[in-house]
C-alpha cells in the first residue's frame, strides 16, 4: 500500500482498533483482495477483536498498490455499518487533507510579453 494511505489509516489507528469489527470489514472487502490464509490467519490471530483488527490492517499495508488495498479497506468500511462508514469518511479526509492542498504545479503566463516566464501557483 501506498505511504501516504498507510499514514492516513495510522493517524486513525487508534479509533480502528477501538471500534472496527475486522470481520464484518473482511466479510465486506472485495473478492480475490484477501487469499483464504490471510482471512484464516485474521480468524485464528487472537481471540480479541483488537488483535484481528491489527492483523487486517497489517496484511492491507503489505498489498500492492495495484490490488488498491486503501481503497477496498474504506468501501469495506462503509458498506459495514454507519460507525464504520464514519470511519471510513475520516480515513478518506486524511488522505485528501494529507495528499492535496500543498502541491505546486507550473502555470504558462498568457501573455505575449511574459512569453516563456513560468509562475508557481497552488494546484487545487
Amino acid at each position: 500500500m501506498d505511504e501516504l494511505k498507510q499514514i492516513a489509516i495510522e493517524d486513525h489507528y487508534a479509533d480502528l482498533m477501538k471500534s472496527m469489527d475486522p470481520l464484518f470489514v473482511m466479510d465486506n472487502l472485495r473478492t480475490g483482495l484477501l487469499s483464504m490464509m490471510e482471512k484464516e490467519s485474521i480468524k485464528e490471530s487472537s481471540s480479541t477483536r483488537r488483535d484481528r483488527s491489527r492483523e487486517l490492517i497489517s496484511i492491507l499495508f503489505r498489498k500492492r498498490e495495484d490490488l488498491k488495498p486503501f481503497e477496498a479497506l474504506v468501501e469495506a468500511l462503509k458498506k459495514t455499518d454507519a460507525n464504520h462508514e464514519v470511519m471510513a469518511k475520516d480515513i478518506l479526509k486524511t488522505y485528501k487533507h494529507d495528499n492535496g492542498a500543498t502541491l505546486f504545479t507550473k502555470v504558462s503566463r498568457n501573455s505575449l510579453s511574459d512569453a516563456g516566464d513560468i509562475e508557481y501557483g497552488l494546484k487545487k
